[in-house]
């Protein structure tokens, strides 16, 4: 969330300001301004639901008469949210009563996901609740951390007590417990950390949680649930009970490991497992099934199930969070990537790579076809050898993959794009599909030249220059203009000049997964820049595998300046003798000294005779350049360098 200016409530501003997350699918968040919100799907869907709670975000003057408990707008400090059941959660508030004095409290709760609160700020001293905590193997049990120091509920907050002895008088910014080892720790405002150590009987700690399998379903459909039951507690529990509720409009069907089940959604209907143990730190899953009744009206848009629930002969009891099932459409599909970009050669072709996913609940097949575009598409099995009209028949939520394969007629101008739209048609429903837009560029040379400056400065003319004196014709990608840069473009080019200037730190993090791809294609990378490789940005898989430099990440060869590098006898440098470097044109001397590794050779040392570049040749080529090419000579030597650099990577 944001607001233009101060926050209404006085707040430095109206962002986020608190989480809150526990059992299920749930997400709370507490803002600056005082707002709560609560997602019931925000950890599983793409687009979630969020939902205003406890008229929050409002000063409270214009309430009146009302029997319900109102949050305060100040604030929003901290969110706890039970590890089973998302509907039990507190929130804590910054501030004081006195700025929303018809609004008064500091901690609340609520035990059904925020229709409505309490306010269980009881004996508290009106300061600022800063951190809060539920004890997840005594629920009522409750530690917040305050402007004033630590308090604890063992009652639900019905009643507050000081936390511990000896501890100061300062704010706690974040209070937190690790139930395994049962030690709680505070950290302040200025006077450090603080530990607090259970020295009581181990005990269990449940927390128990439930996922359908995912799979689209609807009537006549089996419904594959999973519960699991977590010991998070540092004692073993035994003689746990899991209990479940046959959802309505369902019926029993099986269950693993000794699962019993009675009746159906209508009549009652429970499946329940007995006498099973679970060590500490330990967990067990169970499954049941069951079916959708055939029957299922229209009206009907999910499966709820809910009130599941464990316990163990230690005295442990928990109740898990609700699982909503939704009622899939019979036929449904789904085409991934929705978009993707590529380039090919004129007179070749690239291939694709779609996915199709059955979104309903009948197993179906799909035909394939295209529109749009000026460049032929045309459809291949998954291996892109064998031509394919139509997908095999998918069951319910299952997945396969088809080639696209476009072809760019010869004579077709550089540059040149075409869209096709490839499109998945339902044989079950013909009046249902899914599509994709797939772009592809047609190139007419070999090398890309990517700008990953930054303008900063804009040092894009030296590449320019030296490529085109030095008889390479090149596209450009301008990384600061259009940062997505599409590894099928990147494979069309045998050749890819690609310089970072003064980015930092670590530019070419972002495409390294690219990078590996292109380089694993057979393709040739010139990578230039300073400060490429400082801190861990010289650690990656990616530099050490790909650009063969071991780096071992401290200051030991990072920024080491040079005002000239030199020629390394027997590489594709020989006889180019001591080459000065500019350090006027990037305005820093931020060059590295490197360590090649594998095969890859030195092939320019600096005045210290350290390695500061390297050349590759393997399955593809690197030639790596730990300073910037733009200060590297004259124009002249710029030229014969690119020239040197494109002859090793044509031989």
């Amino acid at each position: 969330m944001s607001c233009t200016g101060p926050a209404p409530n006085g707040a430095r501003n109206c962002t986020l300001s608190a989480i809150g997350i526990g059992g299920g699918t749930a997400v709370y968040t507490g803002s600056n301004d005082g707002f709560v919100y609560i997602s019931p799907d925000a950890q599983a869907s793409l687009n979630p639901t969020w939902i205003r709670l406890g008229n929050s975000g409002e000063n409270g003057n214009g309430d009146g008469e009302h029997s319900e408990v109102r949050l305060p707008q100040r604030p929003v400090a901290s969110i706890a949210v039970d590890r089973s059941n998302y509907r039990v959660a507190y929130v804590a508030y910054d501030g004081f009563n006195a700025a929303t004095p018809k609004r008064p409290g500091h901690v609340f709760k609520t035990t059904d996901g925020g229709q409505s609160f309490s306010d269980i700020s009881s004996n508290l001293p009106d300061t600022p609740v800063n951190s809060i905590v539920i004890d997840p193997t005594y629920p009522n049990t409750l530690y917040i951390g305050t402007d004033v120091g630590p308090f604890v509920s063992y009652n639900g907050g019905h009643r507050w007590f000081n936390l511990g002895t000896g501890f100061p008088i300062v704010a706690i910014d974040q209070i937190d417990l690790d139930p395994y080892h049962r030690l709680l720790v505070a950290g302040t405002h200025g006077r450090g950390a603080f530990r607090l150590q259970d020295t009581s009987t181990a005990v269990p700690s449940l927390v128990i949680s439930k996922n359908d399998a995912g799979v689209p379903v609807g009537p006549g459909s089996k419904i594959d649930y999973t519960l699991t039951v977590r010991n998070i507690g540092n004692a073993n529990a035994t003689g746990v009970a899991i209990t479940d509720p046959i959802p309505a409009n369902t019926s029993f069907v099986s269950a693993d490991q000794g699962g019993v089940g009675r009746g159906d959604g209508e009549d009652g209907g429970r499946v329940m497992w007995a006498g099973k143990s679970i060590p500490a730190g330990g967990s067990i899953s169970v499954h049941f099934e069951v079916r959708i009744s055939a029957q299922l009206s229209s009206a009907t848009k999910s499966i709820l199930n809910d009130g599941f629930r464990a316990s163990d002969a230690q005295g442990q009891r928990v109740t898990g969070s609700p699982t909503v099932t939704p009622i899939a459409p019979p036929f449904a599909v789904a085409v991934s990537p929705a978009s993707q970009t590529g380039g090919a050669h004129s007179g070749g072709s690239q291939t694709y790579t779609i996915s199709l996913k059955n979104l309903g609940y009948k197993t179906d097949s799909f035909n394939l076809s295209s529109s749009g575009g000026t460049f032929a598409a045309g459809f291949l099995d998954s291996t892109c050898t064998s031509p394919q009209a139509a997908t095999p028949a998918l069951i319910a939520g299952a997945t396969t993959n088809v080639c696209v394969k476009v072809s760019v007629p010869g004579g077709t101008a550089d540059g040149t794009t075409s869209t096709s739209n490839v499109i998945a048609t339902s044989a079950g429903s013909p009046t249902v599909s899914g599509s994709g837009a797939i772009t592809t560029i047609a190139v007419t040379v070999d090398t890309l030249l990517v700008d990953e400056d930054g303008n900063g400065p804009d040092t894009n003319s030296f590449y320019v220059a030296a490529l085109t004196t030095a008889g390479v014709g090149f596209d450009l990608w301008d990384l600061n203009a259009k940062p997505d840069l599409p590894v099928k473009y990147m494979e069309a080019f045998k050749h890819i000049v690609w310089f970072t200037g003064n980015s930092f730190p670590g530019p070419i993090g972002p495409y390294e997964r690219s990078l590996t791809a292109y380089l694993n294609s057979g393709g040739h990378l010139l990578l230039s820049g300073q400060d490429l490789l400082d801190q861990a940005a010289g650690t990656t898989a990616f530099v050490h595998d790909f650009l063969h430099v071991t780096w071992d990440g401290s200051e030991t060869q990072n920024d080491r300046p040079s005002v000239s590098v030199h020629a390394v006898a027997g590489t594709l440098t020989a006889g180019v003798g001591t080459v000065p470097l500019n350090t006027a044109v990037l305005g820093n001397d931020f060059m590295d000294q490197i360590t090649p590794n594998g095969t890859a050779a030195a092939i320019l040392t600096d005045d210290a005779g350290q390695p500061d570049a390297l050349s590759f040749s393997g399955g593809y080529k690197v030639v790596f350049l730990a300073f910037g090419f733009e200060e590297y000579g004259t124009a002249a030597q710029k030229v014969d360098l690119i020239a040197r650099v494109f002859t090793f990577f044509n031989s």
